[in-house]
């Protein structure tokens, strides 16, 4: 199912069952934990023209639906105030279920084999990562507000790797 709210920035593909409790960050028939997406989870990237990721996630959208594919979501334009000049479409899985994956990228015409994992993710939208403060420079916030922008997202995400043992849940994006 194509999730397209025209005020997100992403697009999703979620499974149907996303909207009655489904969660998508499983594995081996059971919810991962803050420490388990941390060390397993991640995504392949795809880097492409918003039209071509648009009909890349209408093609993907079976394999999410019968499970193959966790979820996946796309750049609805480019991140330019991230340094980024193309829109990205991240296809979300376990590592140990990546190549499976990665197949059914290929045989849809992907050539750009380009994994990230979740932990790489996270770091770069902590306070000092990469991301977070391109961003927070990109929206020219000033120190009072740039310091709760980061304070913000070490509490989103720090909860993540200093509890390890919770059932991983994902915020709202």
């Amino acid at each position: 199912m194509i999730v397209d709210n025209p005020a997100s920035h992403f697009v999703f593909v979620y499974h149907p069952g996303i909207f009655h409790g489904k969660a998508y960050t499983v594995y081996d028939g059971r919810p991962m934990t803050n420490g388990e997406v941390l060390e397993n989870w991640g995504k392949w990237l795809v880097l492409g023209e918003p039209a071509r990721l648009e009909k890349l996630a209408r093609d993907l959208d079976p394999y999410v639906e019968r499970e193959r594919i966790p979820v996946i979501k796309y750049d609805r334009e480019p991140s330019r105030n991230l340094g980024i000049d193309e829109s990205v479409m991240m296809v979300y899985c376990d590592k140990r279920c990546r190549e499976a994956v990665w197949e059914i990228l290929e045989d849809h015409g992907i050539k750009l084999k380009a994994w990230v994992s979740e932990r790489e993710t996270m770091e770069m939208w902590l306070p000092g990562g990469l991301l977070l403060e391109r961003w927070i420079e990109s929206k020219g916030f000033d120190e009072d507000l740039a310091r709760a922008v980061r304070e913000d997202a070490r509490a989103a995400m720090g909860r993540v790797f200093e509890m390890p043992d919770e059932i991983f849940s994902p915020w709202a994006q």
